[in-house]
């Protein structure tokens, strides 16, 4: 009996030791693959250096890719609601399908990472965008009432106010879920890209007018990107419930509600996303006490617990292991494991269910201040595993 119930306590210990291991390896590690290092890619042998990437990732643990299939109102597919990328354009097979087969056959999750609202950042001549754009179209027809559709601002933006624009960007979102197997659907930080008051003047005033009792400018802003968020949410689990929407805000969550419009503790609390991966791009030493890693990481952590549903990842920033800015340079300069300790810290958390660097290209750079992040980075999970 004795023998029996030995034998009984030794399973049990082994069957939770297994399941200890078993959600130490589903711990969310992924990297963002930023339109430009898409486009690199295009100009090249795509599917080789996909191939590459794939190995890379693997390498790193990490098992989730956010890929940019819309940046500037384009999209990485061929698409009914946006026109494609002029550089995607010339492969005879489906970019964006390709790359999740060959992800999803090594064990790598696909997020379509997507700008909703932004068209240009390079002009602000609507005659210089691609003419096939929804943005083109509404100032080029004969209808001048939806004009007010496109703003401008350093550049040519979808107007937030418009819910003719928020049906647009949910059909894009509807066109990809609907049409491919992916894993996520990921927004990062560009919503308003101006705090001027002349950005939508014309949607505002029609506001004004239409209700006796309005929000101030700021509060209805952030109204518009909160239905964007949430008619994106509920067209995404209409389609799959299994697919995940997340977005990447800024770090500091007064900046975006001040600045973006981004109320992210209203999110957060309502459920509008599966997923919050806030941009934590400082180190332990930052200048600023408001902005070093652990501090930002606590506010983050205390805002995710309101809601256990939607899951906390920290964004990591290990473009910075080569630093430009005068508050970063002192730090990341004089540490090579900056990174390391991070992913260690996250690790040790059970509020945060993962990370996600920015970006590809700073993870596998040759340059000796990547590497050196990258090599105690590996390092440590090697030790970890």
């Amino acid at each position: 009996m004795k023998k029996a119930l030995a034998v009984l306590i030794m399973l049990l210990l082994l069957v939770g030791c297994n399941k200890k291991a078993e959600e130490k390896k589903q711990k969310h590690s992924g990297v963002w693959l930023s339109y430009s290092e898409v486009n690199t890619m295009l100009d090249g042998d795509f599917k080789a250096q996909l191939q590459s990437l794939i190995k890379n990732c693997q390498d790193l643990e990490i098992n989730n890719l956010y890929i940019h299939v819309r940046a500037f109102g384009d999209s990485l597919y061929k698409s009914s609601v946006f026109p494609q990328n002029e550089q995607a354009v010339k492969y005879d097979f489906d970019v964006l399908e390709y790359v999740i087969t060959a992800c999803h056959q090594n064990n790598i999750a696909v997020h379509a990472w997507i700008n909703p609202y932004r068209i240009s950042t390079a002009t602000q001549n609507i005659e210089e965008i691609n003419p096939d754009s929804p943005a083109y179209l509404w100032l080029h027809d004969q209808d001048t009432e939806n004009d007010k559709n496109v703003c401008f601002s350093n550049g040519i933006y979808l107007n937030p106010a418009e819910s003719e624009v928020q049906q647009l960007i949910i059909s894009g979102v509807r066109e990809i879920v609907a049409n491919y197997d992916v894993d996520g659907i990921h927004f990062d930080d560009y919503f308003y890209p101006t705090q001027s008051e002349t950005f939508d003047k014309a949607s505002y005033e029609a506001y004004l007018n239409e209700n006796p009792s309005p929000l101030d400018l700021a509060s209805w802003r952030r109204l518009n990107v909160d239905l964007l968020l949430s008619g994106t949410y509920n067209a995404i689990k209409y389609l799959k419930r299994d697919v995940v929407f997340s977005i990447s805000p800024a770090a500091s969550v007064e900046n975006n509600f001040q600045s973006l419009y981004a109320d992210v503790r209203l999110w957060v609390d309502n459920g509008f996303v599966d997923v919050i991966i806030p941009q934590l791009y400082f180190g332990f030493d930052y200048p600023d006490d408001s902005f070093k890693f652990e501090k930002l990481l606590k506010t983050w952590q205390d805002i995710s617990d309101v809601n256990p549903d939607v899951k906390l990842y920290i964004g990591l920033a290990f473009y910075k292991s080569k630093p430009t800015l005068s508050a970063d340079i002192p730090e990341w300069q004089q540490n090579g494991d900056i990174i390391k300790r991070q992913v260690e810290l996250l690790d040790g958390s059970d509020k945060v269910s993962g990370y996600v660097y920015f970006s590809y290209s700073s993870l596998t750079s040759s340059e000796a201040e990547f590497k050196s992040q990258r090599d105690s980075l590996t390092e440590y999970l090697k030790k970890r595993d």
